[in-house]
């Protein structure tokens, strides 16, 4: 538990009752990804072209020259070369040891006055093809060939390399039946120091000049179209809001720390949080395009109250007797600014909040590089905002049939991010401070910060009276529980990102995985999501299921079994029922912003002996004179009880016991005035009564 919270007190069953009627608990959603170590030999292969610019201190300034290279293939390739112009300058020169046609691997080299322009275009194709088109790849270097290419080599090697990109296969089946030859592709830019690979959709690092990144981003500031050339990890908003969005995340950055830091070899990414809002970051670039199978498993953290009751004492004080005080109760919830620091993942749902404990998921990941590659996958202006919790590394080999090999991948995640939820709770619940002060004067806080403001009075008059204020504690039990689980063929970049759920992964194994070992990594992929694990170690088949139509094995695919719960015992009593696998578990307790106070009288008395007597002494008259207006009261019910009964004989009676006194007016002695015609006072009127009496007569 974190500290500050000790533990739930049930300060009384009216209390403890609360927990009967919680609020629903707080979720939250996040993926996490896990590479799958698929071996390198399952991979299809296609005869692929890769090329780099070299220098060439071998020939004159003003010249340049090309080279085409085949790597372990009996191949016979032709290239031809344009110029801007359209004008056919060169033909390339195969070297290729394994046929004797084979010649130098630059050729003659070429003077750049016959290369007007910025851009130059290859044509490829297999010699004497049969219904294959020609590979066509154009190179604009962004700058005068004059100047770019001086002394300079371009070299291309064709040489058969694992797929890139899923859709290389799908298009190859849907070539005309006629072709004789496997179609050639263009794999990238690769750089002969580094080795880091660029893919053929990108601007390769020896074109990105400054004049041209310069120029993409001013394109991009004023008409919010970013290119995919320069600007691949970014693309394009589909609606007025999304771009709205990106060029505002996009605003502090100027032109000068775009174009250092894309010349550095750093790419610009746009993601989109939790919150909707657009968010940057400059990625490393990927060492290589190596491809790849990742499991996207999606992930809810869901948070339930469990236990209420009092926990740390904040306030004491005490009122002497006959004493009046006034008091001001201040919680953390007066301000906006306080509000946000004190609030927590477990039972807040505010994008501040998300956005924290991301950043505290990412945090606790272990490398640069994950965080990097996690950037990478997710980056996208058109993506759905979605916590990203995380990226794995490949525990197992899929190939190897090892059921459940990545579970203790699963499990460094499982730690990583319940670390990250007692961090965030520590944090909050440190700053969920409730104040009440004393003061003799009542005052009035007015404004948008108002506190709750109460008198109290000791009415005792010999003992003190004590208050104990003490802060409510709400307990959570968080549990993380695996519901969903997608596969995503991925090469570290972008581009190359194809995920599908399992219903679709024989399509996406067909489309990168060798025909022969389709069926081998496909079950033994299916075995490690069957070898899935909860929290409490035990394995959880039912998670992934094969269904078909029938016994008809042809229409067999695997799906999450929707189905598939799992149940966690709360402190409390309650059962508490997730969809999918709990693979972690905790209890943590917060502060809220409830108060309880309990009031009990000090045990010394301040009264000597005689005051002590006279407090008895009114104490008793007091009883007495209740005593006597209960009487009153049980003669009157009397009254009315023979009154509804009409008893003239207990009326009589009643009359003779509670005689009614008389009421007499007496004069003393009569009052002359000295005023002519007045006369005497009390003296009778004319219908017989006393005058100035009011019509009473007197006896």
């Amino acid at each position: 538990m974190p500290e500050g919270s000790a533990k739930i007190e049930s300060w009384s069953p009216t209390i403890a009752a609360v927990g009967d009627d919680l609020p629903e608990p707080a979720a939250h959603r996040g993926q996490y990804v896990i590479p799958l170590g698929v071996d390198d030999r399952d991979w299809l292969r296609f005869p692929g072209i890769s090329y780099h610019v070299a220098p060439n201190i071998g020939i004159p300034v003003s010249t340049t020259s090309f080279g085409l290279r085949v790597v372990d293939e009996e191949l016979e390739l032709t290239c031809q070369v344009f110029n801007s112009t359209g004008e056919h300058v060169q033909d390339l020169v195969v070297e290729n040891p394994k046929r004797p046609w084979g010649g130098d691997a630059h050729g003659v080299p070429l003077t750049l006055d016959r290369f007007p322009g910025t851009s130059l275009t290859f044509r490829f194709n297999y010699r004497n093809s049969v219904n294959v088109r020609d590979l066509i790849l154009t190179l604009d270097f962004g700058d005068a060939l004059v100047v770019a290419l001086q002394r300079r080599s371009i070299n291309f090697t064709l040489a058969q390399r694992p797929v890139a990109d899923t859709t290389l296969n799908r298009r190859e089946r849907d070539l005309p039946a006629t072709d004789a030859d496997t179609p050639l592709y263009l794999h990238g830019y690769e750089d002969p120091d580094s080795g880091y690979e660029t893919p053929i959709t990108r601007v390769p690092p020896v074109a990105l000049t400054p004049e041209r990144i310069g120029a993409a981003w001013r394109t991009a500031k004023s008409t919010g179209w970013f290119d995919p050339a320069v600007f691949p990890n970014i693309g394009g908003a589909q609606d007025a809001a999304g771009l709205a969005g990106v060029m505002a995340a996009l605003a502090p950055l100027d032109e000068t720390t775009v174009v250092k830091q894309l010349l550095s070899g750093a790419r610009l990414a746009v993601q989109r949080g939790v919150s909707g809002e657009y968010d940057y970051r400059f990625l490393d670039v990927p060492a290589h395009c190596h491809p790849g199978l990742v499991l996207v498993e999606n992930y809810r953290l869901t948070a339930y109250p469990a236990r209420y009751g009092a926990g740390r004492v904040i306030k004491t004080f005490s009122l002497l007797p006959g004493e009046r005080t006034n008091i001001r109760l201040n919680t953390y919830k007066r301000s906006s600014s306080a509000l946000q620091q004190a609030s927590s993942i477990l039972d807040s749902t505010n994008s501040e909040t998300e956005q924290e404990f991301t950043n505290s998921v990412n945090r606790e990941q272990s490398t640069q590089e994950n965080a990097s590659k996690n950037f990478e996958y997710r980056a996208s202006a058109e993506a759905e905002g979605q916590a990203t919790w995380g990226w794995g590394s490949a525990k197992a080999k899929v190939s190897g049939g090892v059921s459940g090999g990545n579970n203790s991948a699963r499990e460094e995640f499982a730690k990583n991010l319940t670390n990250a939820v007692s961090q965030n709770a520590a944090r909050a619940t440190s700053r969920r401070d409730i104040q009440v002060d004393t003061s003799l004067d009542t005052k009035l806080e007015e404004g948008e910060e108002q506190a709750v403001e109460r008198t109290l009075e000791n009415i005792n008059v010999s003992r003190t009276l004590n208050f104990v204020f003490r802060q409510m504690n709400q307990e959570y039990v968080s549990l993380l529980h695996l519901v969903d689980v997608r596969v995503a063929f991925f090469n570290g970049h972008a581009e190359s990102r194809d995920e599908v759920p399992l219903g679709e992964l024989r399509r996406l194994l067909e489309e990168c995985v060798l025909p022969e070992r389709v069926d081998a990594v496909y079950e033994n992929l299916l075995g490690q999501l069957r070898g899935i694990t909860d929290h409490r170690g035990q394995t959880r088949a039912d998670f992934v299921e094969v269904v078909r139509d029938g016994d008809d094995p042809a229409t067999a695919y695997a799906r999450v079994n929707p189905e598939a719960t799992s149940s966690y015992p709360s402190p409390d009593g309650r059962t508490l029922t997730v969809p999918g696998v709990i693979v972690g578990a905790e209890q943590h307790v917060l502060r809220t912003d409830g108060v309880v106070v309990e009031a009990f009288l000090g045990e010394g008395n301040g009264l000597d002996t005689y005051s002590t007597g006279l407090q008895e002494q009114e104490v008793r008259a007091k009883e007495a004179a209740n005593q006597l207006r209960e009487l009153e009261a049980e003669r009157l019910r009397l009254a009315l009880k023979i009154v509804s009964d009409n008893d003239e004989q207990r009326m009589r009676l009643y009359q003779q016991m509670f005689v009614r006194p008389q009421i007499i007016n007496q004069i003393d002695h009569a009052a002359v005035t000295g005023v002519p015609g007045a006369g005497v006072v009390g003296a009778a009127d004319g219908d017989g009564a006393p005058s100035g009496t009011d019509g009473i007569r007197v006896p």
